[in-house]
């Protein structure tokens, strides 16, 4: 079953479709919550938020986009409010007509095989980064789908992609000089 006919069973009230909608995407949900907020706690706070969100407000999805996109807004604007009420980072809007010469993800993959070495750097980019790199790579979404979900044009999107995948890459070169 498609995650817009859970949608659809959850909007009736059907706790097993929110059970297994919870399964499908709790995993890289937490992660995306977790990399903007940068706390495991506000993180998993979120993250039942969001999903309370999604219990309350299934009958509202109306297809116009992917379920999983849809979803994914929802963690967005849930760990945006989150973060008015902590600290504010306002990141820079990248050069969106950068030619993308970095290296495909499984060039990263290889230049890097140990997983802790990829969590630190991808730990260490800015929010917007990080939650480009997330969303893309862990998450498998499309480049519109991560612009809707961050609310900027397709475009930024790449950027910030672009950008997230040098900072990556000069990242996991400076473990293997040391």
């Amino acid at each position: 079953m498609d995650d817009a006919a859970l949608l659809q069973r959850i909007a009736g009230g059907d706790k097993p479709a929110m059970k297994l909608l919870y399964e499908r995407h709790s995993g890289a949900l937490y992660h995306f919550i977790r990399a903007r907020l940068r706390d495991p706690f506000e993180a998993a706070d979120v993250m039942q938020e969001v999903f309370l969100e999604i219990w309350r407000a299934a009958a509202r999805f109306e297809g116009r986009s992917a379920a999983r996109t849809w979803i994914f807004g929802i963690a967005r604007n849930k760990s945006v409010d989150r973060m008015r009420r902590g600290s504010r980072e306002v990141p820079a809007e990248p050069d969106a007509d950068l030619a993308d010469d970095a290296p495909d993800p499984e060039a990263v993959a290889i230049a890097a095989s140990d997983a802790l070495r990829v969590r630190d750097c991808i730990a260490r980019l800015s929010a917007t980064h990080r939650a480009a790199i997330q969303l893309a790579f862990y998450g498998d979404l499309a480049y519109g789908d991560i612009a809707a979900i961050e609310g900027v044009p397709v475009g930024t999107v790449k950027t910030r992609i672009l950008h997230a995948k040098r900072l990556l890459m000069h990242c996991l070169a400076a473990f293997r000089m040391a």
